[in-house]
């Protein structure tokens, strides 16, 4: 009875090896990588950029973003076939500017509303992919549009630069979700000589903000 068996399983085996190598899609298929237009409303928070007084005679001391939500749309546009494409996004946080130091029990007092808008150009870069995630690079610049609410004063403009990480996972053949996180550095152009007797540093007195972002994608 035991040779029968052995038997039984000497033929079973080479059958199996031979049904794996005439069929290898059966047991692992193919990645076809993404080539669509995506269209991504997303929803996030936001964290951190600090305006020194030493960059403007706006104010007379430092004052801070207040931590919000943030708002915005993504379309990337395929340019490779490896599922690289070009992302333009436009990204607006509606919070307000405090003088808060930040110790503990402090109060934060409010100085004046505050919109910070990203207009970017940049390239997400996938750096894996399977059926059920695609995670990526993201690197982009542009132009961000700092606007305090204060009579008598213009928004800005200036040159901003991000960067991070970021996975998308598909949920149906045209739609999908997207987790992203960034750092985002906006110049705010150096000193302002008029103030530099308060100067004890002249570098990292630009605006840095952290962003988590949550998206629906719309593939096309």
């Amino acid at each position: 009875m035991r040779k029968v068996y052995l038997l039984l399983i000497l033929l079973a085996v080479p059958a199996s090896v031979f049904a794996q190598w005439r069929d290898p899609g059966r047991y692992r298929r193919p990645i076809r990588y993404d080539n669509r237009f995506e269209l991504t409303p997303f929803v996030g928070y936001t964290w951190g950029g600090t305006i020194f007084s030493d960059v403007t005679d706006l104010f007379n001391q430092d004052v801070q973003a207040a931590t919000s939500g943030n708002y915005g749309l993504d379309f990337g546009i395929p340019i490779a076939r490896s599922g690289m494409k070009l992302d333009l996004m436009v990204n607006r946080q509606d919070t307000n500017l405090t003088t808060g130091g930040g110790g503990l029990f402090e109060p934060d007092n409010r100085v004046a509303n505050f919109h910070v808008t990203y207009y970017h150009g940049g390239l997400t870069i996938p750096f894996d992919q399977s059926r059920n995630a695609t995670p990526y690079f993201i690197v982009s610049a542009g132009v961000a549009n700092l606007d305090p609410i204060i009579r008598g004063v213009s928004p800005s403009n200036r040159f901003s630069a991000s960067a991070g990480i970021g996975v998308k996972v598909p949920v149906s053949d045209n739609m999908g979700v997207r987790l992203e996180g960034r750092g985002y550095f906006t110049s705010l152009g150096g000193n302002n000589p008029a103030n530099c007797f308060r100067c004890t540093d002249t570098t990292g007195h630009d605006f840095y903000q952290g962003q988590v972002n949550l998206g629906f994608v719309f593939s096309f």
